[in-house]
């Protein structure tokens, strides 16, 4: 299993993790392309290598932009750019992060947000920059220390506000802090959202395990203490399932028309939820009702329960919260001789295969162009996938 440590020395922000997976070993130009597919003018960006104290860090200088994008852009953006399906993935999950605490921060739904500093093309960068940097040192589960904070107010568009910001605080909810005496905004909401997305383990130590890579990421601040991130990658000899959190949302609902049920699951499937279960139950007075059960990460909580309140007749729901371990998998896309099909792998601890799933949606559409039945195309694709693994 791939391990990642965060040692955030003096805070965190997107670009100083980028700047230590480069220092790590990540290659420049690797991130470079992936930015490019960006449809926009990225701005131009060098790594450089600065000294804080003692310690040699790489940084990032960022040519200014005065790109700023809504919400539906960002996300437009991050659906659309031709990379890994983990890489969009965790950057869109990262937005909404971003997104969720900030509605919650200001108290307005998600289509009535405007994110002002984080609207800016830079947001972007830092996303899909974590992201290609977690996947190409195939990282596993990540830990991080306590995330120092700044103390006084800072300075930002919304005026003077305090430090740290209400959002980083929302953002990082649950996860051990350090408050430094320091006036300086030192954990970013975007260095926070890193940390709330791939920390499934909050404030525990990592397990032992053998350190293969060091890497520095540095900032500009000028104190007597180093401005500072620091990663640890290594190898460790415990299984790698991954094992995260989950919101389980539930209502049992006995006054509406059945048969948009099944479009209602569909829609939050599409939303994001991770699974959607509805099965009839008895409720008072005799009456039979169904229970509608919606899994779903943290991230997108919001997103779906205000989903469940427009399209279903319910007045309430049932939050709690479960723990599941599923086995690290990959997406590829695989051209066989009947198309092109989405099949998701699955590994055991040692990196053993031990499962293959073939998205049905794309056999499906491989049996209605061919007329055959959909059992047909399935076997005729495991055999040719099965054989192609020999």
């Amino acid at each position: 299993m791939n391990i990642l440590y965060i040692d955030p020395i003096f805070g965190i922000s997107g670009d100083m993790t980028i700047s230590a997976f480069i220092d790590a070993g990540l290659p420049f130009a690797e991130l470079e392309a992936l930015l490019k597919k960006i449809p926009l003018p990225v701005p131009a960006i060098t790594p450089v290598k600065i000294t804080q104290g003692i310690i040699e860090g790489v940084h990032l200088n960022i040519e200014h932009s005065h790109i700023h994008l809504t919400i539906r852009e960002m996300e437009d953006i991050i659906e659309k750019v031709e990379t890994e399906t983990k890489i969009r993935e965790d950057a869109r999950a990262m937005l909404d992060i971003i997104i969720n605490a900030e509605a919650r921060v200001h108290e307005v739904s998600k289509d009535k947000l405007h994110l002002h500093e984080l609207s800016h093309i830079d947001t972007l960068i830092d996303l899909f920059g974590v992201a290609k940097g977690m996947h190409y040192f195939g990282i596993d589960r990540v830990f991080c220390g306590p995330v120092p904070q700044g103390r006084g107010t800072i300075k930002t568009s919304h005026g003077i506000i305090p430090n740290p910001p209400p959002v980083t605080l929302e953002i990082l909810s649950g996860f051990n802090t350090v408050f430094l005496e320091e006036p300086l905004e030192l954990t970013t909401p975007t260095g926070a959202t890193i940390v709330r997305h791939y920390v499934k383990d909050r404030n525990i130590l990592p397990p032992a395990f053998k350190i293969d890579k060091i890497g520095y990421g540095a900032g500009t601040y000028k104190t007597d203490k180093p401005d500072l991130l620091r990663i640890f990658i290594g190898e460790s000899e415990e299984p790698a399932f991954e094992e995260e959190d989950v919101r389980v949302i539930e209502t049992d609902i006995d006054d509406m028309e059945m048969e948009y049920i099944g479009a209602v699951a569909d829609r939050m499937r599409s939303a994001g939820a991770l699974d959607v279960l509805y099965f009839p139950v008895y409720m008072k007075k005799g009456r039979i009702g169904i229970r509608l059960s919606i899994t779903a990460k943290t991230e997108t909580l919001q997103r779906i329960t205000e989903m469940l309140f427009a399209e279903t007749t319910t007045f309430g729901l049932r939050l709690r919260t479960e723990h599941r371990k599923i086995l690290k998998r990959e997406e590829r896309l695989v051209q066989t001789s009947h198309g092109p099909v989405r099949v998701k792998y699955g590994y055991d601890s040692s990196g053993n295969l031990l499962k293959t799933h073939i998205e049905f949606e794309d056999v499906k559409k491989i049996a209605e162009e061919k007329g055959l039945p959909y059992r047909s195309v399935l076997k005729l694709l495991e055999s040719e996938i099965i054989l192609r693994r020999q």
